[in-house]
């Protein structure tokens, strides 16, 4: 570990000393390569997007993205409590982002999914840097042509800072012996740009056994070739490590004394992950409006963690996973506006290209991280098996803003799938329900059909429908039979409006329907095949009304309702999918007092839901509040602003998920009031 530490150290080291080489460069601008598709506006969009922005994010001084996503309709976030494990991001009603694979993510076009880790498409955000952020952009359902699997719920974009002049540090301590330091800075040298960020993080976490660790760099030069033609290196390093208390039982989760205790049978409950990317950009003009993009890049992770869980009425055991992922891809697109009866087309066609390895090793019934005789006995499964993915795709999307009343984009996106699986090492036990053979084909069109229309300067509508798919899981993909079954489909129509009644005041409601069919049934014994249905349908509202010049409102409430419409078990079909609370909201009130002072309260509702597909165990619902106080000024040396914060204000003691295992409901209890005082400045 003290290796791996230093070498971090070298890295942030030398992200900090290049930034600082051009404090006192030239301020000549230099345009900025853009990843692919920045050309298809999403203040244009006939699909429901939402943006944060890089100014939002720096107020809210996070640790973690997924702090944001409340400020997003449509959104929510299941705490696992695990460390540094991946939550589950709900959206739309798909519980499995983050922690599984109904959101797509991707920084910089690097996508985080992962096609063989914890669960398929498991994506880790804990390797981005808040600070580093310019803007987060979250397609809503499987509408983006520039994404394809992983993306059933939405995708989320994360565009770091790539241009400017800028010297920016956040610091912010707090209770659990929290600590957070982040730096990011920009400096341009004639026709070179830089970019650089780094955070450090750590805390002693509010239960016993919940310590985390991780630290960040990453960095971006960029060359102006001349002529219009770019080129760009990009890189990121992470390293992290974790303690884990695991879940509590029912009887602890209802005594107040010991909520935040671990459960006598959790062991040594721990994780590590390493994470280093890097991606080259070229561009180039080949006319006055059409620009070619290309890029590679390549990935290289290992993550391993171990997870105490009863595995009957009355034992706990202690399971490992640990992976060694290795990914390199290519692509290119050609972003283009052209005119079309007079009226302007804008355009993005392209074809990219993965190459994806991973090692697994899983074992069970282990005893405080050793094996035991149960381990290698075969009554458990213990595998060490190499999976390789291949996966291709082109897509093209195109919109014609052929008048303010009909704006109509089309577009579609075509993937296809090959692989492998081969053992590694010594497998035991693995049987039937774990097959490790070579994958059959799977391919899938997309298509995307969506109109905007502008009525007036106040009011717009968008009307869309798209269609998105999700491949088979890793044991029906890797079997006998996989060629039997088919991609998930996944269907969505989605209409929103937005209106500006007054200066100051903007209204965007969507409402949705998403309907999955020919979902993978597992017959048992490695058969597989394709049986079930299920809808969600759905409402956002996202409301802003800067009241006066010192009072800013805003809100994002959801309401979502599920049905399980075909399954293998009949006592299911007519229940909602577990884990979807059917609504949700944060309303949130910012006031300036004016001589540099202000106050943000954020107030929260996560509904209850069912955590068990019959429907029988719940979760309840929970309201908080948090409370920040800051004080800004600027200086002859830049800006400055110190901020104090109150998280659960009221002290609410819930859990933020639930699950049952081996009929026993698990909880994962929520942080109790938390206190932090920081300071951010701007240079």
């Amino acid at each position: 570990m003290e290796l791996k530490k230093k070498r971090m150290m070298l890295l942030i080291g030398a992200a900090l000393a290049g930034a600082g080489a051009g404090v006192h460069a030239e301020e000549a601008a230099m345009s900025v390569i853009v990843v692919k598709g920045q050309g298809l506006a999403t203040d244009t969009s006939p699909f429901t997007v939402n943006v944060i922005e890089q100014e939002t994010i720096r107020e809210r001084h996070v640790s973690q993205l997924q702090e944001l996503y409340r400020e997003v309709p449509g959104i929510s976030i299941r705490g696992l409590g695990l460390g540094g494990v991946a939550d589950s991001i709900n959206m739309r009603g798909f519980t499995g982002g983050g922690h599984g694979g109904d959101i797509g993510m991707a920084i910089d076009g690097v996508s985080l999914n992962e096609s063989m880790s914890h669960a398929d498409g498991y994506a880790d955000q804990n390797v981005i840097i808040p600070l580093e952020v310019e803007r987060m952009t979250v397609y809503k359902g499987p509408s983006s042509v520039l994404y394809g699997n992983y993306s059933r719920a939405g995708t989320i974009a994360v565009e770091s800072r790539k241009g400017g002049e800028y010297r920016d540090i956040d610091v912010k301590i707090g209770s659990h012996a929290t600590r957070d330091v982040q730096a990011a800075i920009g400096t341009r040298m004639g026709n070179v740009q830089g970019n650089f960020a780094v955070q450090l993080f750590d805390t002693n976490g509010f239960r016993e056994q919940s310590d985390t660790r991780r630290g960040t760099a990453s960095g971006r030069l960029g060359f102006d070739l001349g002529g219009g033609t770019q080129l760009a290196l990009s890189g990121r390093a992470h390293e992290g490590k974790w303690d884990s208390a695991s879940y509590i039982t029912g009887a602890q989760n209802a005594d107040d004394d010991k909520r935040y205790d671990k459960d006598p049978n959790v062991q040594n409950d721990d994780g590590r992950k390493d994470f280093y990317t890097g991606r080259l950009d070229f561009s180039t003009p080949l006319t006055d409006e059409l620009q070619l993009l290309a890029f590679a890049s390549a990935t290289h992770q290992s993550l391993s963690r171990s997870y105490t869980r009863p595995t009957t009425a009355v034992k706990w055991e202690q399971r490992l996973e640990a992976y060694e992922r290795q990914v390199r891809g290519a692509g290119a697109s050609l972003n283009g506006a052209s005119q079309v009866g007079g009226r302007k087309l804008d355009w993005v066609a392209g074809v990219e290209g993965y190459r994806e390895t991973s090692n697994y090793i899983f074992k069970d019934a282990l005893l405080n991280g050793a094996e035991t005789a149960v381990t290698t006995s075969g009554a458990k499964p213990y595998m060490n098996r190499d999976y390789l993915t291949r996966s291709v795709a082109a897509f093209a999307q195109a919109e014609w803003a052929y008048s303010e009343l009909f704006r109509p984009a089309l577009g579609v996106r075509y993937d296809r799938f090959t692989g492998n699986c081969s053992p590694a090492g010594v497998e035991i036990g693995t049987g039937a329900g774990n097959p490790c053979l070579r994958m059959a084909g799977y391919s899938h069109t997309s298509p995307k059909l969506g109109v905007r229309s502008r009525w007036s300067p106040q009011f717009e509508t968008r009307v869309s429908l798209t269609e998105g798919f999700q491949l088979p899981s890793a044991s029906a993909r890797y079997s006998a039979s996989g060629s039997a079954v088919d991609p998930t489909r996944i269907r969505q129509a989605d209409a929103g409006l937005t209106f500006r009644p007054a200066k100051g005041a903007v209204v965007d409601l969507a409402v949705f329907r998403i309907k999955t069919y020919n979902e993978v049934r597992d017959l048992g014994g490695g058969n597989f095949e394709n049986f079930g249905q299920t809808r969600r349908s759905g409402a956002e509202l996202d409301l802003q009304y800067a009241v006066s010049s010192q009072m800013d409102l805003s809100a994002a409430l959801t309401w979502i309702d599920t049905e399980v419409l075909q399954h293998a078990n009949a006592a299911v079909v007519g229940t909602s999918v577990p884990n979807v609370p059917d609504r949700t909201a944060t309303v949130r009130a910012r006031y300036d007092f004016g001589a540099g002072w202000s106050a943000d309260l954020a107030v929260q509702h996560g509904g209850g839901y069912p955590v068990t597909a019959d429907n029988t165990a719940r979760l309840g619902a929970f309201t908080t509040a948090d409370l920040t106080v800051a004080w800004e000024r600027n200086t002859s040396m830049g800006r400055q602003r110190f901020y104090a914060a109150v998280t659960n204000l009221t002290d609410r003691m819930y859990s933020t998920s639930s699950l049952v295992s081996a009929g026993l409901q698990l909880y994962a209890p929520a942080p109790p009031r938390g206190i932090q005082v920081g300071m951010s400045i701007s240079l």
